[in-house]
């Protein structure tokens, strides 16, 4: 099992030997091994350090410790304020329901930790990580971790696992075979880190990754002025229009506006569900609310909730002769609410959950642009989900936004780093390091950058390999949003009653857009498809989104990055739009002609 960690090895240097032999020096996680030339000289196994790298997605990630922040899951929450009063301590701000981020200066962080872990406080206390190197990525421990078993381990070796380790298990995931959830102790003496890496080298474990937390930014921003009309369904030329800028929906109605048997599921962080466009028999199926535990996924105004009504509205709004009209207006909606900071097992439990119900999934969110790859369970999930989930156990359409940071998806490092602008905040940030989107860049996800009414690439999109179709949105320049870009905004339905607007007192806006509306948007023509052809699998659904999808040519250059990535290769696909801006009408005939084909 030890030389499985020869793969990631720290490199080696050259050290002169005696005379004219070169003896080459190479240094491992765990072994030390001098070689000659007539092969091993001397082989040492070393002290091995478990708290210096990270499971994830299958890559040892080499860690460091974040020197001015650490984590705090309290016994008791009436002692929070007390926290705050701790020498060093800045501020102390929740992660998640359960878990606190403490920020603290350098000097005072290992005390303060100590005495969190001490009488009275009693809290469990972890570092914080960040890639070694890379401090823009920060990893937050939970006190979990998630194992999965090689098909030979027995049910007694992990019984022994639990017992060696001191072990709570908590949980079987139910689509993922073999693969548990388990909560660290007091009585296991190391952190879940460094149990995860000790879990990893027993025989009987396939994988053993922390339970991380999430940090999730949705993937939009508001643009003024308001505009009237849905040219993104149906576009006529006019100012700052061009008629080739939408998906061509009114000719993918004559066949279908969508069945109520198909379930569009958008994951977002709340619904207006009193909205007149969301009326009408058997619209909205199996409601979800991961934040509050209940069926009611309604915003709330001190949540900042504002997100997910008009993602909905885009993909599914009635038509009723009142307001707006989405993409897929007959099919059903099911809403799903969630926190921006869960975790790796609430993740997978709402994608489980809501892949058995839904033949389509929207998400209209995702990481900033950081080092963020999946843990291995949810990569496996979303594949799982994607192959073989939703009703018809044909796989379930799972639509992803590419984010809003005219970032690349996945980058080795961006010479002098890569700024982005944190929407939240306002304020600039730098990359340095590497760059992942895990979600965007999963194999069998359909991930949807943004395109703009005048049918170019939208400033804010995100990009790479990765990215499978465009869909039209507004536009805004991603460092700062008062500078001038050419483009409409989208309109869709708005929080009136419930949370925060996009338009003040208003049942609709005209100021969505980013890569949050490109993607629900994709989702509805996804669910058209199905609704002309239930028979589809998930993966022939993407490939007709895929090879029915307009060719974009913008020739225009980045206005930030000074770069063009809209020309397409041998396969047909391009950086910007990938095999280009999503067609409903095409999709839709595509999808009947294989209706008619296939028996």
């Amino acid at each position: 099992m030890e030389l499985i960690m020869l793969k990631y090895s720290n490199g080696y240097e050259n050290v002169k030997g005696p005379g004219r032999n070169t003896v080459k020096l190479l240094r491992f996680s765990h072994f030390e091994i001098t070689l000659n030339q007539r092969g091993v000289r001397m082989a040492k196994v070393l002290p091995k350090d478990y708290g210096s790298y990270l499971w994830r997605g299958g890559e040892a990630i080499a860690v460091e410790k974040e020197a001015e922040r650490f984590t705090l899951i309290p016994a008791y929450r009436e002692k929070l304020e007390r926290v705050s009063r701790l020498p060093g301590v800045q501020r102390v701000k929740p992660l998640n329901q359960q878990i606190y981020r403490v920020e603290i200066n350098a000097m005072e962080r290992d005390s303060a930790m100590a005495l969190l872990r001490s009488a009275p406080f009693n809290g469990i206390v972890h570092h914080a990580y960040h890639p070694k190197g890379e401090s823009d990525t920060v990893y937050y421990l939970t006190d979990k971790i998630i194992v999965k078993l090689l098909p030979e381990g027995s049910v007694a070796e992990f019984e022994q696992l639990l017992a060696k380790y001191k072990l709570n298990f908590i949980k079987e995931y139910e689509r993922l075979p073999r693969t548990y959830l388990l909560q660290v102790t007091a009585s296991s003496g190391e952190n879940p880190l460094k149990i995860a890496n000790r879990l990893a080298e027993e025989a009987p474990v396939a994988s053993a990754e922390p339970n991380l937390v999430n940090r999730f930014l949705p993937s939009f921003i508001p643009n003024d002025p308001l505009f009237k009309r849905q040219w993104h369904l149906a576009a006529a030329a006019g100012p700052q229009l061009v008629a080739e800028a939408s998906v061509n929906a009114p000719e993918a109605w004559d066949h279908t506006l969508g069945e109520r048997r198909v379930t569009v599921a958008i994951i977002d962080d709340g619904f207006d569900l009193n909205h007149p466009d969301f009326s009408g028999a058997g619209k909205i199926v199996h409601p979800r609310d991961y934040v509050d535990g209940d069926a009611h996924p309604f915003p709330e105004a001190f949540r900042g909730d504002y997100h997910g009504t008009p993602c909905a509205g885009v993909a599914l709004a009635e038509s009723n002769g009142r307001g707006t009209v989405g993409a897929a207006p007959g099919c059903a909606l099911m809403p799903v609410r969630f926190p921006l900071t869960a975790d790796d097992d609430l993740l997978i439990e709402i994608f489980n959950e809501t892949g058995s119900i839904a033949d389509v999934i929207s998400c209209s969110w995702g990481p900033p642009p950081v080092y963020s790859p999946l843990p291995t369970a949810l990569d496996d999930t979303l594949t799982d989900l994607a192959v073989c989930g939703g009703p018809r156990g044909q796989g379930v359409v799972i639509v992803v936004a590419a984010g809003n940071f005219n970032a690349p998806l996945r980058s080795q490092g961006v010479p002098g780093g890569f700024e982005w602008l944190d929407y939240g905040s306002g304020l600039i940030h730098r990359t340095f390091g590497r760059i992942l989107n895990g979600f965007a860049a999963h194999p069998k996800v359909v991930t949807v950058a943004a395109s703009t009414s005048l049918n170019k690439h939208a400033a804010y999109s995100n990009w790479g390999p990765e990215v499978s179709i465009a869909a039209p949105s507004n536009n805004f320049h991603p460092l700062d949003p008062n500078q001038y870009v050419g483009g409409l905004g989208i309109w869709t339905t708005d929080n009136e009653q419930y949370g925060l607007g996009f338009t003040a007192n208003s049942n609709y806006t005209g100021n969505f857009g980013g890569t949050s509306s490109a993607a629900p948007l994709a989702a509805g023509v996804a669910a058209l498809v199905l609704s002309a052809n239930p028979k589809l699998t998930a993966a022939e659904v993407k490939q007709i989104l895929q090879e029915t999808a307009d060719k974009i040519v913008d020739p225009d250059p980045d206005p930030i990055l000074g770069t063009n990535r809209g020309q397409y290769d041998s396969q047909g696909r391009c950086d910007w739009f990938g095999y280009g801006k999503v067609n409903a009408a095409q999709a839709v005939q595509k999808a009947l002609q294989l209706a008619e084909n296939k028996p």
